[in-house]
């Protein structure tokens, strides 16, 4: 092989690596004759399948949600949460306070989406209390069973406000309520006693809403005076960062066939710890069976093609790539996803976005094709599989529908760039 071929080899692969998303860029460049070319292909076989992924760890989200919906495809979804309250004005109750009022708040982040289902028939939240502690160090997953730690009967309700310019929903705790946390609090009792607050849909809801523990969005305020005295003081108390919080889902898939993949054309993705894709790329084997030719990859993208935008149900935003372990079922980071934030050293997910201009997702799975390619040339099998998810598999309430590999347009598919040279 001579000097200039290898040049040109390196040149043709930054081009490549430059033009990330154009699936035939470079195979005009060499001719399709018996010295080295480039190949575009996308007829990869792959295997993908819809599965449940009801057992994700939900705790100290940032976000929480609840509410309920029917989605006409997916069936449904109901999403509770509970968190721990503390005293964060440090504001004291005086001897002899009286309690006025006690007002109850979910703030909305206006920045965001914050409805998702049926706007006009959102129902409303009922407010139960814990009559267990959820302990700070237990992990809590999306799918426990917080009602063996709640009330039986709600201490109040408020129904849904879908208006656009809403900030916040509002509920009236009872008195004996805010006596209570009076009481607990002056004899430094309160969380010996007060162990957090359950927020769970009511059965006729229609309608999910996200709210934001950060900056006291989530906060109850006890509005009390003094005998003899007209004028109202109020302390705060709303969720530390601290706190125990998780948000819990369940869902009824009965009438649903989105876990039927046998010859499906679609598959289904879900956040609230709904459903995820696992990927078979069992075929990119072919490539260590080529007859007479050397082969080096350059890149293998995962093309994956919204099939259906339900009316009223957006897309997700942002997909996450993750290997499972076979053996033991354990997440694997995959290197090429991850980096670590700059000033705090903690790691950082690369999402895969969605395209709305060309209502796809784009997966760049070059160094795990890699990796699979040199895994079957020694005989072996990977030990691993790879899996999309939702990015915000338990703080987000977005799903989308996609293509299958079998579907006939536009189906979810491996395009992979290569080039092969005589040996």
């Amino acid at each position: 092989m001579n000097k200039q071929f290898i040049a040109a080899l390196f040149s043709v692969a930054a081009i490549f690596t430059a033009c990330e998303n154009d699936e035939t860029m470079g195979t005009d460049l060499m001719p399709s004759t018996d010295h080295p070319g480039i190949v575009v292909t996308d007829t990869i076989d792959i295997k993908a399948e819809t599965l449940i992924d009801d057992s994700v760890y939900s705790s100290y989200q940032s976000h929480l949600l609840v509410g309920r919906f029917n989605d006409p495809v997916f069936g449904t979804t109901e999403a509770t949460f509970v968190a721990k309250f503390s005293n964060t004005s440090y504001g004291k109750f005086p001897n002899g306070a009286i309690c006025d009022s006690v007002i109850l708040s979910l703030g909305l982040d206006s920045t965001i989406t914050h409805f998702y289902g049926d706007l006009n028939n959102p129902g409303k939240i009922n407010v139960y209390r814990l009559t267990k502690p959820f302990s700070a160090d237990s992990l809590y997953y999306s799918n426990y069973n917080y009602k063996q730690q709640t009330a039986d009967e709600p201490l109040c309700s408020a129904d849904f406000n879908t208006n656009a310019n809403t900030k916040e929903i509002k509920f009236s705790l009872p008195l004996d309520y805010g006596n209570e946390i009076m009481r607990y609090s002056r004899d430094t009792t309160f969380d010996e006693n007060l162990f957090g607050l359950c927020f769970s849909p009511d059965e006729t809801s229609a309608c999910v809403t996200k709210t934001s523990q950060s900056n006291n969005n989530i906060k109850y305020v006890v509005y009390y005076h003094q005998e003899g005295d007209t004028a109202s003081s109020g302390v705060t108390f709303s969720i530390a960062n601290s706190n125990p919080r998780a948000t819990f889902f369940s869902h009824d898939y009965s009438g649903s066939n989105i876990f039927d993949n046998n010859g499906d054309s679609l598959l289904y993705l879900q956040s609230m710890a709904g459903s995820k894709i696992k990927l078979d790329f069992k075929d990119v084997d072919k490539f260590n069976h080529l007859p007479h030719k050397y082969f080096s990859l350059l890149r293998a993208q995962l093309i994956i093609p919204i099939a259906d935008s339900t009316s009223g149900y957006q897309p997700i935003d942002e997909l996450i790539c993750f290997g499972n372990n076979r053996e033991d079922g354990k997440l694997i980071q995959f290197p090429e996803f991850i980096t670590k934030n700059a000033s705090s050293g903690e790691t950082v997910y690369l999402n895969i976005p969605y395209d709305k201009n060309n209502r796809r997702y784009t997966v760049n799975l070059t160094m795990r094709i890699s990796d699979f390619i040199k895994t079957y040339k020694i005989g072996a099998e990977p030990n691993y599989d790879i899996f999309i998810y939702p990015n915000a598999r338990t703080s987000d309430f977005c799903r989308s529908i996609v293509s299958a590999p079998n579907k006939k347009d536009t189906p979810l598919r491996l395009v992979v760039q290569y080039t092969v040279f005589d040996k």
